[in-house]
């Protein structure tokens, strides 16, 4: 295998589907914890450590620079793995999880911790991280490293290949199988590093199987195991050759804190792999080596603008159409004036009724006086508006609902803030929160409840509304509007607030001060 030449022709597959392939490789990278999501956490980087010592003509070690780099790296690292959120439901099961660090510890602490030290809940708690962290590996991790592959090998060849070749395993539905064989995959290589270098050798003769199981995603794990050992048999050299030369691209992305890998390492690498596989896949199939009569997709060789799906080797299920709701209607202005009326409401009894549930005391929430949360109604009436042509996606729906609930709720927390000094909602110590005003819990939630107003709730209302006379209910929106326009108009100069509505942040400043000088 001449490596030049693979790398050379990685280099013409990435640039033909540059953007596409960074935003696969990113993805993925995500998933496999490549890449880490912090908080909004500021990380320090200290610099103190760092001198520039006197040499001959001016000179820095080498060594030195390098220490000095590596020290701060260290620092950050530090700073990431130390971030341990302290509120909600996800930071629960996150630091659980993160303090068993593998499912295998996390099932014998949850054990430990119910038999031996009476710790229930706690015990749950890291059962059930560790059931989901295995659940994720399986169908999740495993699968999308397979559909990684499935990509990157129809897009040496395809110039338009897609995004959702991502999702190739689901959509064969052949995820079960794949999630299973590559844990077979996972577990004999992590059995192997305890001999150290036998490990390393079966590293690379294990490397072809997520390539073997994209072209082939019926193999099981044994079988695709074996076809990647034997066509790696006299290869293994050639693909730590490889390895070995794109070591100076790795370094670079060390140093650049990722930067350099999330742009042009990681889909680089990606695209020489691919190409090596095209290669070992060509000479097993030449050699006839026993096993390669399966890796007949024909269809990877010959190149196009998009591969012929309906002609692959195992083809694509048609999904049943999981809602019967007319989704896709279209709603009058007086139909979304009301729905907005609706959210508004049911948004401030459900906050109402949540703090009453928590801390036994009527409280109106919310900025306004009267009886209706307006974050809610802005909120589903956009989601219905800006959505509309996404409305047969309903994945690309739930995650277009967090973009714009996350971007109008941070907006009118930093408005509130800013403006009116007073912070109405914090989101402090949540797993993945941003400057408290969002967090990846609460976003969660806003996707799920769009989706379900999108799908369900619109359809239905709209369908109650128009039971009504069109009289009564314009009536009803002007009576709603007039009383809502007043209530704004007033709560704009003077707002909703007190215990368990909002916090001064001026106090909050001075609360935090007092105490810092107490503690110094």
């Amino acid at each position: 295998m001449k490596v030049r030449e693979i790398k050379k022709e990685a280099k013409k597959a990435l640039k033909v589907n540059y953007w596409r392939c960074v935003a696969i490789a990113f993805f993925v990278s995500m998933l496999l914890g490549t890449y880490k999501i912090t908080s909004n956490q500021p990380i320090s980087f200290d610099t103190s450590s760092i001198t520039i010592k006197s040499e001959p003509f001016g000179a820095v070690l080498n060594s030195e620079i390098l220490r000095d780099t590596i020290e701060s790296i260290s620092n950050v690292q530090e700073s990431i793995t130390n971030y341990k959120p302290t509120r909600g439901v996800l930071a629960n099961v996150f630091n659980n999880v993160t303090a068993s660090g593998s499912f295998i510890f996390g099932l014998l602490n949850s054990f430990n911790q119910l038999i031996f030290h009476e710790r229930v809940w706690q015990s749950i708690l890291i059962l059930l991280g560790a059931i989901l962290t295995l659940l994720y590996v399986l169908f999740i991790r495993n699968v999308f490293v397979v559909g990684e592959a499935r990509f990157f090998l129809e897009n040496r060849g395809y110039i338009k290949t897609n995004f959702h070749r991502l999702l190739f395993p689901y959509k064969i539905r052949k995820y079960k199988n794949i999630g299973f064989a590559m844990m077979r995959l996972m577990v004999q290589e992590w059995l192997w590093y305890f001999t150290i270098i036998g490990g390393v050798i079966k590293h690379y003769s294990y490397a072809m199987v997520p390539y073997i199981l994209a072209e082939n995603p019926t193999l099981s794990g044994k079988e695709a195991i074996l076809l990647s050992r034997k066509m790696m048999d006299g290869y293994k050299w050639e693909l730590f050759k490889l390895d070995l030369s794109l070591i100076g691209w790795s370094l670079l992305d060390l140093f650049s804190f990722h930067l350099v890998g999330i742009i042009f390492t990681t889909p680089y690498k990606n695209c020489c792999f691919a190409e090596s596989y095209m290669y070992f896949r060509s000479h097993a199939i030449q050699e006839k080596i026993e096993g390669s009569e399966v890796l007949k997709d024909t269809y990877l060789e010959k190149s196009g603008e998009v591969y012929p799906s309906e002609k692959a080797l195992c083809k694509e299920v048609e999904t049943k159409k999981w809602l019967h709701t007319d989704f896709n209607k279209n709603y009058d202005f007086v139909s979304l004036l009301l729905m907005f009326f609706v959210a508004s409401i049911v948004g401030w009894i459900w906050e109402v009724g949540l703090h009453l549930f928590q801390y036994g005391e009527f409280v109106n929430r919310g900025t306004l006086h009267g009886p209706w949360l307006h974050i809610y109604g802005w909120g589903l009436v956009l989601l219905l508006i800006l959505l509309k042509k996404f409305r047969n996606k309903p994945i690309l729906t739930f995650l277009l609902a967090i973009l714009i609930c996350g971007t109008l709720e941070y907006a009118t927390g930093w408005y509130l803030e800013t403006f009116k000094n007073a912070r109405y909602w914090d989101y402090d110590g949540f797993f993945l929160n941003l400057h408290g005003r969002i967090c990846l819990e609460g976003l969660i939630v806003f996707g799920l409840g769009g989706c379900s107003f999108i799908y369900f709730a619109a359809p239905f209302l709209d369908s109650l509304f128009n039971r009504i006379p069109k009289k009564i209910r314009t009536l009803f929106c002007i009576l709603l509007s007039f009383f809502y326009i007043i209530d704004f108009v007033y709560s704009s100069k003077y707002p909703n607030s007190g215990d368990g509505v909002s916090q001064n942040l001026q106090s909050i400043n001075i609360e935090n001060t007092t105490n810092l000088c107490s503690s110094l």
